[in-house]
């Protein structure tokens, strides 16, 4: 990230008494803000490209460091990450920035909040962008052995067979012993290998207990590496592995309109313009999977954008992702 750009993070303490970290750039004329929403294990900084980019163009940028990393709290207690709450949290922040009428962009469990942001407050925003990870529905969430059942009915093998791993109480300190073992994993300079590590259950616990590490990916520069490092050692992994128990443990579950029932069907449907930025080579939110989500509720209409790459678009092929990105919200802006 430009340095100069460094002393543009502030400080908020939200509607519910939690302190979020955030990089606030102001738009310039009458160009949109850009809130960018990372996900695990990530900080802020993972959108470095995109805020260079964009900042130089004018383009207003908001980007946390999400509940659980960096500079925001970092809750233990799972009921602090109701989705619904979090997206308050981010309100908030827009409110503070005087952000009246922005463009949501999500990575990973970035996703699923944009989600909700599409849903309950499209009136806020010109429109949202997913990046590899596809459009979350919110209903009933079944055990993890019923959804990988499922995965193996679907597509003929698990995909979130780590989610096994993240759940139990020992994963933080065991994480925290090997970082560098999951940081590999994780950002892996074979994306294939998440086939096994991350798809298969078993294999990424054994993988880090024994503190192994695989080839790191190049897009992974020295800097970003040692940022996120020092932030995950500095905050541990207890509350950001929260992100995942409040999905397991039912928290989202009291994502409901009126008393008994969840969203219905159809108040779920995209209605402002939508990107996504779809990953060939996500061997967890595959193509598959997410593009005919993507298709089917995306109704205000879809842009979609091919990467042979894996999960981390953004970093891995930025010129060309923030290029893409740049065109549609252009088109959007006419449109509207």
């Amino acid at each position: 990230m430009n340095e100069s750009l460094v002393s543009k993070y502030e400080d908020i303490v939200t509607s519910r008494g939690l302190t979020y970290h955030y990089l606030s750039i102001p738009a310039v004329d009458d160009k949109p803000t850009l809130l960018f929403i990372h996900g695990f294990p990530s900080i802020s900084y993972d959108w470095y490209h995109q805020i260079n980019y964009f900042s130089e163009r004018g383009f207003g940028v908001v980007a946390p460091d999400m509940l659980g990393y960096g500079g925001t709290s970092k809750p233990t207690d799972v009921s602090f990450f109701l989705h619904t709450a979090i997206v308050q949290d981010l309100l908030d922040i827009l409110d503070a920035e005087k952000v009246q009428k922005a463009i949501a962009v999500g990575h990973d469990w970035g996703a699923p909040i944009i989600s909700l942001l599409s849903m309950k407050h499209s009136d806020r925003f010109l429109g949202f962008a997913w990046v590899a990870v596809t459009y979350q529905t919110y209903g009933p969430f079944p055990p993890i052995d019923v959804i990988l059942e499922m995965n193996i009915k679907e597509f003929g093998r698990p995909l979130l067979g780590y989610w096994k791993f993240f759940e139990q109480e020992s994963a933080p300190q065991i994480i925290e012993k090997n970082l560098e073992s999951l940081i590999s994993v994780l950002y892996p300079d074979d994306p294939d290998s998440w086939l096994t590590l991350m798809n298969q259950p078993g294999e990424i616990q054994a993988f880090v207990e024994n503190g192994k590490t695989t080839k790191r990916a190049s897009y992974l520069i020295d800097e970003h590496h040692s940022r996120l490092l020092e932030s995950l050692r500095k905050g541990g992994l207890t509350s950001a592995l929260n992100w995942y128990r409040c999905m397991l443990g039912g928290v989202n579950s009291r994502i409901m309109e009126g008393a008994t029932r969840y969203i219905p069907e159809e108040n779920q449907f995209i209605k402002k313009p939508a990107f996504f930025a779809v990953a060939k080579k996500d061997h967890v939110c595959v193509y598959d999977y997410s593009v005919p989500l993507m298709k089917k509720y995306a109704t205000g209409g879809l842009k979609m954008v091919e990467f042979q790459g894996g999960h981390w678009v953004h970093l891995e092929e930025p010129e060309t992702f923030n290029r893409e990105l740049e065109g549609w919200i252009r088109d959007t802006l006419q449109q509207s």
